[in-house]
């Protein structure tokens, strides 16, 4: 009986720690919290990307990206936020494996995963 108990309370601790840390990092290919909170961040203020205009100034609800074409977009979404980061928010590309890249396309498309 005492064997058992002292199973049941390791699986347990297990379970729980497990958890924790499954909750820091997140499984493969999910973008963290913190890095749709840096998107978000970026998207909606023209500081961090050092534009004129901040994304969120022509990309609202009813201007955003349609779902599918994000869908269509793929993985040229990169190339696509550089172009527009240019020519329409007056600013310099930036580096498609920058962590500024990452945080905006982990924000785009954690917004239209709802």
């Amino acid at each position: 009986m005492r064997f058992l108990k002292i199973s049941l309370f390791g699986l347990f601790l297990f379970v729980v720690f497990g958890f924790f840390l499954w909750a820091e990092n997140p499984p493969a290919g999910k973008p963290s919290a913190e890095l749709i909170t840096q998107g978000r961040g970026l998207f909606n203020q023209k500081e961090g990307l050092k534009v004129k205009f901040a994304c969120i100034l022509c990309h609202k609800q009813e201007k955003a990206i349609a779902k599918s074409e994000l869908k269509k977009i793929g993985d040229n979404l990169p190339a696509i936020i550089n172009q527009y980061i240019t020519e329409k928010s007056k600013g310099q590309a930036i580096s498609e494996d920058s962590q500024e890249m990452k945080a905006l396309m982990a924000y785009i498309r954690y917004e239209h995963s709802k």
